[in-house]
């Protein structure tokens, strides 16, 4: 279909023309009560077929991971008898229907052609830009909540745990003199899961606490972990602390793992002047990332500074060559999984300490 969305976009255009009463000017947009189902109808159009001619392989690589991430999503919330699972409303929208979310970056500039500030050759490049500049940070994140939901199911959890956390005001810090101390809060068993993240909160808190039926031990994983800016007054004592300023700054593509017999000892991942060091962590990586020195060499960093108990293992979408063994780094292990499941038993065997799982 090359070129359909330009026939929708006469289309749109046409409908404006015959209808003297709807303005789009430099500085005007005004569109009838009477006008307006029609003309958004068209809108929206345009974008859709834009997207499914100019960037196929990205809508068809979304809609795979929607319904792998959709069926594992529901799986977890039968298990564990969730009433909800949120993320972003970006996110949301992305792993539920794709298309709805790579299109509303194509809004603002759909207007800007329709009131002559670009041309259409313009536009079709412009588009082309920002779907795949929207694509990739969504799509990796939505990978890493279906490698974390898929690990829950293969856990057989059967409780689900949070930890509320109070949100402290910038003010809160200025008061304090630069610091403000709090008990962490512990966590409690909820119906609802949580990987909504805030750049700046109190204490970073694990997005998912689960008690494992299989191992009968309680999981936690952490993931695009940011910025705490209070200092905990009752950290355990029985997990180990690594200063902050010891650990390399941690990409948004990291999954921290813990695990404990008890459910307290997992309230707490940061704070501000503190990191718990991880059992595991699970870093996901492109396959060309997995040819890239520098960004190898970022997750030998990664591991080396946060000292994981049980290894860091580096998970891809794509079939990876199996590595020479004078290559592989000790500890770190590379996994090439995709949406099945069953590859990311060599974490599960792992955490629960045995060969296989």
């Amino acid at each position: 279909m090359p070129n359909k969305w330009r026939q929708v976009y006469t289309e749109l255009t046409d409908l404006i023309a015959e209808h003297s009463e709807v303005e789009i000017g430099a500085s005007v947009v005004r569109i009838p009560e009477r006008v307006r189902p029609e003309f958004y109808r068209l809108f929206e159009t345009v974008r859709t077929v834009l997207v499914e001619e100019k960037s196929p392989d990205l809508l068809s690589k979304a809609r795979v991971l929607s319904e792998s991430y959709t069926k594992v999503e529901e799986e977890v919330m039968k298990l564990l008898g969730l009433e909800s699972v949120s993320t972003s409303p970006s996110l949301h929208r992305f792993l539920h229907d794709p298309i709805d979310q790579l299109i509303r970056g194509l809004f603002n500039p759909l207007f800007d052609l329709l009131k002559g500030r670009i041309d259409v050759e313009k536009y079709e490049e412009g588009a082309a830009r920002n779907i795949e500049a929207s694509f990739r940070p969504l799509y990796q994140s939505g990978y890493e909540k279906w490698i974390a939901l898929s690990l829950v199911k293969l856990l057989e959890a059967d409780k689900s745990f949070q930890v509320i956390i109070e949100d402290i005001s910038v003010e809160d810090v200025l008061k304090s003199g630069g610091l403000v101390e709090e008990r962490v809060p512990a966590p409690e068993e909820s119906k609802a899961l949580s990987f909504k993240h805030d750049l700046e909160v109190g204490f970073i808190a694990p997005d998912i606490i689960v008690h494992s039926a299989r191992v009968d031990r309680y999981i936690a994983l952490s993931s695009e972990i940011g910025t705490a800016v209070a200092t905990a007054s009752d950290a355990s004592e029985k997990r180990e602390w690594l200063p902050l300023d010891s650990v390399v700054d941690l990409e948004p593509n990291i999954t921290l793992v813990y695990v404990d017999d008890n459910l307290e000892e997992l309230s707490l991942v940061a704070d501000a002047q503190k990191i718990c060091r991880p059992d595991l962590i699970i870093e996901y990586m492109g396959l060309k990332e997995l040819y890239e020195k520098e960004r190898l060499d970022k997750v030998k960093l990664h591991h080396d500074s946060l000292k994981p108990r049980l290894g860091t293992y580096i998970v891809s979408k794509e079939p990876v060559p199996e590595q020479e063994p004078e290559k592989q780094e000790v500890d770190i292990h590379i996994l090439s999984v995709g949406f099945n499941q069953s590859k990311l038993k060599p974490i599960i065997s792992a955490l629960i300490g045995q060969e296989s799982a």
